[in-house]
């Protein structure tokens, strides 16, 4: 991963002018108790050694190292241990500080997250109460609660690795901010309705599967869903026994500032739904199965270029709640042929067709 500098205020290009690389070592063993923590000691130094700050040219940030001896594919495991260099870096992103470390997802592309942040952020109302789903190290979230000013932001996310990252960023956020900022270590496809109660707004961000079933299900249902001020037990999510390493066993959560005042959390259901995606076939059928109820309507879609040189193009869709599900074709005297370029993937049906008419200019 590449890194810049502690000194967020300079600008970009500056920043990425002398930046470095954070190394992250997957090693098959346990834990660095095992014979050959002794070897990847002697890897780590001579890698610091030729990249390091004594050398002419220095590239390397730090070194981390994850134990991993599962043969599934996934790729960490849930140890980590920092080896060798600076342990944390900064980027400003979505106007303000993010900390990342090698354990929570980041966006590598990080001028386009932030044009995507930039234009995310004029899609949610001044004083909104938001509920960020798949949210990593609750970046968006965090963004929003300085950029808009929310009564409440919740950020969910099921990698326990995440919470360090937050907790970081969240320390500096601008002293201005007045919001109940909160990170919860769960899994969203364990009873998502209990997550979308409260919010006017909600951010999805899933991997490129998409959508989990039973958080697709909960926000086609939202028209049909009454609010019932005394929740079930259930929502207070029973701990199981998880047999994935990376889930932190157990709630774990993070309360920000002040806390939320009584009857609010549960005072209102999501108007608009703001889904991030960076898998077009996931999004696709997501999109279609939210339309199908016609509780959503399809108001704006955004493309961006993170990945230049590939097909692959990462959408910001804006969803509100209401009637007009399906996405009507421009009328017009002949049939315009879309330009041709990373939306190449696009199949010639009715549903693509005009889903490409909303897409404005890629950023």
């Amino acid at each position: 991963m590449a890194v810049t500098t502690y000194s967020t205020s300079l600008p970009s290009a500056e920043r990425y002018k002398n930046g470095k690389v954070q190394v992250a070592l997957v090693w098959n063993s346990r834990s660095e108790s095992s014979p050959s923590f002794e070897k990847l000691n002697a890897l780590s130094n001579y890698m610091w050694n030729k990249g390091g700050p004594r050398r002419d040219v220095h590239l390397i940030h730090s070194i981390w190292a994850n134990f991993q001896t599962s043969m599934s594919n996934v790729i960490f495991g849930n140890r980590w241990r920092h080896l060798i260099g600076e342990r944390d870096f900064w980027e400003h992103v979505g106007g303000i500080d993010v900390s990342m470390v090698p354990s929570s997802f980041g966006q590598a592309n990080t001028r386009a997250f932030d044009s995507l942040l930039q234009k995310l952020q004029k899609c949610v109302p001044y004083g909104s109460s938001v509920v960020d789903l798949y949210a990593g190290a609750g970046v968006i979230g965090l963004s929003l609660a300085a950029a808009r000013k929310c009564r409440s932001v919740k950020c969910v996310e099921v990698n326990k690795e995440a919470k360090y990252s937050f907790e970081k960023t969240a320390s500096r956020l601008p002293t201005t901010v007045d919001c109940c900022i909160s990170w919860h270590q769960a899994d969203t496809s364990k009873e998502p309705l209990s997550w979308l109660i409260g919010s006017d707004v909600v951010v999805v961000d899933p991997p490129r599967k998409g959508l989990d079933p039973s958080l697709l299900t909960a926000l086609q249902s939202l028209s049909f869903t009454k609010i019932k001020h005394n929740l079930p037990e259930s929502t207070k999510r029973n701990v199981q026994n998880e047999k994935r390493p990376w889930i932190l066993r157990g709630d774990t959560s993070v309360q920000i500032n002040k806390e939320m005042g009584q009857g609010e959390s549960q005072s209102s259901l999501p108007q608009t739904l703001i889904y991030i995606s960076c898998g077009w076939d996931s999004f696709k059928e997501d999109c279609m199965s939210l339309l199908s109820r016609k509780a959503w309507r399809l108001e704006k879609v955004h493309g961006f270029n993170f990945f230049p040189g590939t097909h692959s193009i990462e959408i910001l869709a804006v969803f509100k709640r209401g009637s007009g599900g399906n996405i009507k074709k421009k009328k017009s005297g002949k049939k315009k042929k879309p330009t041709r370029g990373p939306l190449d993937v696009i199949e010639d049906n009715l549903f693509e067709e005009s889903l490409f008419d909303k897409i404005e200019n890629l950023e």
